[in-house]
């Protein structure tokens, strides 16, 4: 919970707050903040202060996302989560994706 209250002090209180710098809008999603990410590889962001573990999974607004890429910047990982089950063709993928915007945007 400590680590949350830090990521309120420097993220705003992660309920759609604007970044300072970019246009990123956080949410916070079973206690964790992540950004939406428009693409075909990972839809969803998160800063965390360790590595998820390989393969690990977790469910968001309804969806299951599975770790797509991780790094350490500075003294935070940066997470790309990527959507399972998306549609295999091109037109229900942009149909799928649109639809995790709007629920977050609804949230």
């Amino acid at each position: 919970m400590m680590i949350f209250k830090l990521d309120h002090l420097i993220f705003g209180n992660g309920h759609g707050i604007k970044s300072p710098l970019y246009d990123n809008v956080f949410y916070c999603l079973s206690g964790e903040l992540y950004t939406f990410s428009y693409g075909f590889g990972a839809q969803l962001e998160s800063f965390q202060w360790t590595h998820p573990l390989p393969g690990e999974r977790r469910t968001l607004i309804g969806r299951e996302f599975v770790v797509f890429n991780s790094y350490r910047r500075w003294c935070r990982v940066h997470v790309s989560w990527a959507m399972t089950d998306m549609p295999s063709d091109l037109d229900g993928m942009h149909i799928a994706i649109r639809k995790l915007q709007a629920d977050l945007q609804s949230i």
